[in-house]
């Protein structure tokens, strides 16, 4: 197994267990549009302490924005609690609050299916830098035909109506999978708050424009083919698991996820014992493909793992370590969170990767290291270095060569959504020289990780929390690794394929 790129960072986890905030049972659900605000403020305040007790971003003072909106945020997020009536105004609150870290590892999901839905009879997708139609109500005359332009909303350009109805509650304005969903979200309305959907949009189709009066609808019954055309026009197919061969000396490998536990534990098991049995065929073949599309983490021993039996281990180690710096990170230490680790180490990295594993023993040593500065003034354990290198540009830095370590061409395809663990791999596959990124841009993240969850005490919303913080990480802040071969079409599985195929029958 490849030796971890990092001692202090060999697992970034999308959590499994879910605990509770404090100890409350779910509360009923409000029925009064005083009881929403009760209730928002109440969990607001749970979110909160759950930051400020969990987390290490109270004590952090090298990234002052975190504990600066920590106590601003939750001021402003009280004040719009004034305005709460309902369900809808209760979630976005919280986002608000929480999506004002800008950080994809602190966030908030609903527990709780949200209030339905409306649209305004299409929906749209980004494309070269607009938004086309790409699904109409066919039984409403007026709604824009399939290809129609949507040029702008309200005299406003769509990335303007985004940065103020969208970015504040959801997605991310600095990510490139998130601009690119937020010209589809602009067209389906969950109730915001003061931030109501578009009235009218200027559209093109096939040269003349003409003004559209947008009339928001319940969606289709059923809902199921709405549903399928938005997740195909915002973010668009998850990879397949497995090794193919699609074509005679191209070999395809599908990595959907990272995670552990379940059912995909097993999976990642099986992958990796597929690629070793074809890993020399495939580095003698013409071309490999890596899809990670809906990759968005997980545990980095698979990654290590997988790219190790696709590179080999001297490969890989040699491209782990070019992309390896001199770090460290702060973990915040307390009770919940090892005993989370504790609960996590039994359950699902020593069944998974056995007791005397990499992965084991870094848990153990997690636990050790916070359990032994639960009484300390602030409550962190540094992990690694005292001494730490600047964060940032490691994005920059991969190999200018272009000789490849064997014959076949590789190409790691993306969607945007590859993060956390996922970009712990990419850290290794880009700096394996000749590998170019194909599609969209990774993702990116903040330096907060390891995360899990929490309930909140009304049982409708969930917070993701960090448990430690990461210091002269080698990306810089939401830093993302931008394509070699940039792809601007429709992301369904099908049409995806046919242009990396095309793509490497012309290399």
């Amino acid at each position: 197994m490849l030796k971890l790129r990092h001692a202090l960072a060999a697992l970034s986890l999308i959590c499994l267990f879910v605990s509770p905030a404090i100890g409350q049972e779910a509360l009923p659900r409000p029925t009064t549009a005083e009881g929403w605000r009760d209730l928002t403020l109440s969990d607001l305040a749970a979110a909160r302490d759950t930051l400020n007790t969990q987390t290490p971003i109270p004590f952090d003072t090298e990234n002052p924005a975190y504990p600066a909106w920590l106590q601003e945020g939750y001021t402003q997020a009280v004040a719009r609690a004034a305005a709460v009536t309902d369900q809808s105004g209760y979630y976005y609150t919280l986002a608000f609050y929480l999506s004002g870290f800008g950080d994809p590892h602190v966030s908030v999901n609903s527990s709780v299916e949200l209030p339905a839905a409306t649209w305004p009879g299409f929906v749209a997708a980004s494309r070269s830098g607009g938004a086309v139609v790409v699904m109409r109500d066919e039984s409403d005359p007026d709604a824009p035909q399939i290809g129609a332009q949507i040029l702008s909303c309200e005299g406003r350009t769509l990335e303007d109506l985004a940065a103020e109805r969208l970015y504040p509650f959801v997605l991310n304005e600095q990510l490139a999978l998130d601009r690119r969903r937020a010209a589809t979200r602009l067209f389906m309305n969950r109730p915001i708050p003061g931030a109501p959907p578009p009235a009218n949009c200027r559209i093109s189709e096939n040269g003349p424009e003409r003004e559209l009066t947008l009339r928001w609808r319940d969606l289709p019954n059923p809902a199921e083919p709405y549903w399928t055309a938005y997740q195909t026009a915002s973010v668009g197919a998850r990879a397949e698991w497995g090794v193919s061969e699609p074509s005679p000396g191209v070999f395809w490998i599908g990595i959907p996820t990272f995670s552990s536990g379940g059912d995909t534990g097993a999976q990642l098991d099986q992958l990796v014992q597929d690629i070793r049995a074809r890993a020399t065929e495939m580095r003698r073949a013409r071309a490999i493909i890596i899809d990670v599309r809906g990759n968005g983490g997980g545990n980095s021993a698979w990654a290590d793992q997988i790219a190790a039996a696709i590179f080999g281990d001297t490969v890989a180690s040699r491209a782990a370590s070019a992309s390896s710096r001199q770090s460290a990170v702060d973990w915040r230490a307390s009770a919940d969170n090892v005993a989370y680790w504790r609960q996590w180490l039994t359950e699902t990295i020593i069944p998974e990767f056995g007791e005397y594993s990499d992965s084991a023993r870094f848990g153990q040593a997690a636990i050790r290291g916070m359990e032994g500065a639960l009484d300390d003034d602030p409550p962190i354990w540094r992990q690694g270095s005292a001494n730490v290198e600047p964060s940032g540009g490691l994005t920059q830095e991969r190999p200018l060569s272009s000789r490849r370590p064997f014959a076949a061409r590789v190409y790691m395809l993306s969607n945007g959504t590859c993060g956390s663990s996922c970009l712990n791999f990419a850290d290794t596959v880009l700096f394996v020289p000749g590998v170019q990124l194909i599609g969209s841009a990774t993702s990116g993240d903040g330096p907060y990780m390891e995360v899990r969850d929490v309930t909140l005490p009304s049982g409708l919303a969930t917070l993701t929390i960090p448990q430690k913080v990461w210091r002269g990480m080698g990306r810089g802040p939401l830093e993302a690794y931008q394509p070699d071969i940039a792809y601007d079409g429709a992301w369904d599985d099908a049409s995806v394929r046919a242009w990396v195929m095309e793509l490497v029958a012309a290399r």
